[in-house]
């Protein structure tokens, strides 16, 4: 497992991309980076902050082709949630047991993706290809 503490000092920034700010999308390429030695793509579509993404679905759109959907998660998997319109709007990487750690406006946390207000949100999971 890795040392969880650097990521959890993260503000929340809309748009953010490193340590002194970040959303979620920001934290996932951060860990990607700094923990899995991976770079991956960022979205270049240019989002609201209130992650309406214009009703596309740029989470999706640009993930298949780094990312297959699977049935069980494992850890430093990324999970992926949708708004009640049904468009990706939020993610973050599983630590395993039902854990996440995301970015949010309230800063970066972990949480349990099994709670009642993430389980109905979940669109799935995603691996690394």
């Amino acid at each position: 497992m890795f040392d969880i503490r650097p990521f959890l000092s993260i503000p929340y920034k809309h748009k953010g991309r490193d340590y002194s700010g970040s959303d979620c999308y920001g934290l996932i390429l951060l860990f990607h980076r700094d923990v899995l030695h991976r770079e991956l793509f960022d979205i270049d579509e240019d989002y609201t902050p209130n992650w309406s993404f214009k009703n596309k679905n740029y989470f999706i759109e640009n993930y298949h082709r780094h990312f297959e959907k699977v049935d069980k998660p494992k850890n430093y998997d990324m999970i992926l949630f949708q708004n009640r319109q049904g468009i990706v709007n939020h993610g973050g990487i599983v630590l395993g047991y039902g854990k996440f750690i995301h970015c949010c406006k309230d800063g970066t946390l972990v949480d349990n993706y099994n709670r009642e207000g993430w389980r109905k949100r979940i669109n799935g999971f995603y691996r690394l290809k």
